[in-house]
């Protein structure tokens, strides 16, 4: 397999540090990268379209694989710093934005997308701990055909770009040290098994007893995830009198819209607040941390109440590693809430 080498050969200022990138358009190579958020040198998979604007996909020493998303060297435009900076698709996939949040609204431990010097964007891309991604954005860019990203700017304008995915496992595999072609059997297993986990997980959010449901999932998963197995999963809780045969993960709850406007605007922030509280969750913040903040509303106004509730619920529910399982999770959790808000609104 042949691999052209590009190297920082001249300065262009990404966070105080840059290159010229010597690439055809549409052309994926391994290249040696300096990450500008820490000066780390690596080996990165990039490209550079027709437009001139740029992707690097690399592996940092803590073995997380992130990527920088680049505006084309002669572009006067600026990257907005805040609130929705990006939106993505791969192919017919759900599109997915990248968010920043001010910092007095960020919570400790999660790791935000950050603006480089208003002309990159580098975000976490894969958590890195499997020999190969099995869901997610990373498999669907080794599987997909094209890329497919809006960059939002300060004034308010936006520019829509695209890349060819065609070759991109070719410089990917070698520069992050994975295999690109993932064992179907593998991908088959892991599937299974997020499938048995998330059908759990909205059985418990149903049963009577959650937190005793989700004390035995818990327990059923293991202290390792990633070895555990669909079959694994359904025997365990079905010997603890939770059968999964039957179930299905649920389906985006089909909500009638209200007459009430303000039912409308109460549940859909209901349904925000609990979406933000499990996105904190899956991303590994402290529990306490959540607490503090909703500790802070004034006393007397309900969202504070339920916030607790939200908090608890979603701190009862195990901590997942698949980035695909995540965020099925947040949105299935976001959901029940809002239709129960619905239905309680509508009686």
């Amino acid at each position: 397999m042949l691999l052209r080498l590009v190297f920082f050969v001249a300065p262009i200022f990404i966070g105080g540090l840059g290159s010229i990138v010597t690439a055809y358009a549409d052309v994926w190579a391994v290249a040696e990268f300096r990450d500008p958020a820490n000066a780390e040198l690596l080996s990165a998979a990039t490209v550079t379209n027709a437009q001139g604007y740029s992707i690097w996909i690399f592996r940092n020493n803590d073995s997380k694989v992130r990527w920088i998303l680049s505006l084309p060297r002669n572009s006067l435009d600026r990257i907005r710093t805040l609130g929705r900076v990006a939106a993505y698709r791969i192919d017919d996939n759900d599109a997915i934005d990248v968010e920043v949040e001010a910092e007095k609204q960020s919570v400790t431990g999660l790791e935000q997308p950050t603006i480089l010097g208003g002309r990159s964007i580098r975000e976490i891309l894969w958590h890195g701990q499997d020999p190969s991604p099995t869901r997610g954005v990373l498999r669907n860019m080794l599987d997909g055909q094209v890329l497919a990203i809006r960059f939002f700017f300060d004034t308010g304008n936006f520019a829509d770009v695209t890349f060819d995915l065609g070759g991109a496992g070719s410089a990917i595999g070698p520069a992050l040290k994975i295999e690109t072609m993932a064992d179907p059997n593998v991908l088959a297993n892991a599937r299974d098994r997020d499938d048995a986990v998330l059908i759990s997980a909205n059985m418990c959010q149903s049963s009577p007893n959650v937190s005793a449901c989700l004390g035995v999932m818990t327990n059923c998963m293991g202290s390792n995830p990633n070895e555990l197995k669909g079959d694994q999963m359904r025997s365990c809780m079905a010997a603890h009198g939770y059968p999964l045969e039957g179930a299905a993960p649920a389906a985006n709850a089909d909500i009638t819209k209200s007459n009430s406007k303000t039912l409308t605007a109460n549940c859909t922030a209901i349904g925000s607040l609990a979406r933000t509280i499990m996105d904190k969750r899956q991303s590994g913040t402290d529990m306490s941390t959540l607490m503090s903040v909703v500790e802070d509303i004034k006393e007397g106004d309900p969202i504070k109440e339920l916030g607790k509730q939200i908090v608890i619920q979603a701190y009862a529910m195990p901590f997942f590693n698949g980035e695909e399982l995540k965020q099925r999770t947040i949105s299935e959790f976001a959901n029940d809430f809002q239709v129960k808000c619905y239905q309680s609104g509508s009686r």
